[in-house]
């Protein structure tokens, strides 16, 4: 479950940290369409090299190769699906610029989820009139998935101490033993959506259209600043696409 640990908020007192959850927001959002936009390795590779020193400023570092360990089958797995699956031309440095993509996917999420806590999440949201109850339960999402994730842990280690073998045997054979860990692992998330679900009822959740809240989320000048720019350089690479194209060294491949 190491790749989940990029969904885990960490309270740290950083220049990220401290940047307003809508500036996040538009970082992420304009990272993540460039990304999706390119397909070519070294473009990937600029953009993967920009989002590093971001993770860095943020003190986030040691989770966020946690969380590239952890989708490193995932990431071998999608090389060689594209390998052998892909009509380009080039199928080697295809699947090398979609597994490059994937990785600086997860990690523009990762800068976003690592540094915005849910309660924040759900207050910025609600300011950008995003109805209540989307907002929230957004973040009660955000806020279970590294719940979820210990708790698949402690389920794993508990089968593990039972003698139950986890890691050996063929695909076939460790596909059945995610059985002990499945059961488990569905009961006690249907138990803990039932106590939330009789926790809000029990404080007449929706019962009132009108609400107040406890703070406000208000953007500093640097917020503006760089939110303008990141979108103002999101539609610069759109109309260099559409009107110019790649530079002939950024649409370099590997030669076999």
């Amino acid at each position: 479950m190491s790749m989940l640990e990029s969904f885990k908020f960490k309270s740290k007192d950083t220049i990220i940290h401290r940047l307003d959850p809508r500036t996040k927001m538009v970082i992420t959002i304009v990272l993540s369409i460039i990304t999706m936009m390119c397909l070519d390795i070294i473009p990937l590779m600029i953009i993967l090299l920009f989002e590093v020193p971001i993770i860095v400023l943020a003190k986030s570092l040691k989770e966020w190769l946690t969380t590239m360990k952890g989708v490193a089958m995932l990431v071998l797995f999608v090389f060689i699906i594209n390998v052998f699956l892909a009509s380009a031309t080039n199928p080697v440095s295809f699947a090398l610029a979609m597994s490059i993509r994937l990785v600086t996917l997860m990690t523009s999420f990762s800068i976003f989820f690592l540094t915005v806590h849910p309660d924040d999440l759900a207050q910025a949201l609600i300011q950008m009139r995003v109805p209540f109850e989307f907002a929230f339960a957004l973040s009660m999402a955000t806020r279970y998935v590294p719940t979820l994730a210990m708790e698949t842990q402690t389920i794993i280690d508990a089968q593990r101490s039972r003698g139950v073998e986890l890691d050996k045997g063929s695909i076939t054979t460790r596909i059945k033993n995610t059985i002990p860990i499945l059961i488990p692992l569905l009961v006690v998330s249907i138990r803990r959506a039932i106590s939330v679900a009789e926790s809000l009822e029990s404080r007449a959740f929706g019962s009132s259209k009108t609400r107040t809240y406890l703070f406000k989320l208000k953007m500093q000048k640097k917020d503006y600043v760089i939110s303008i720019f990141a979108i103002l350089f999101l539609i610069y690479i759109i109309w260099t696409q559409m009107t110019v194209g790649l530079p002939t060294w950024m649409t370099w491949e590997i030669p076999f």
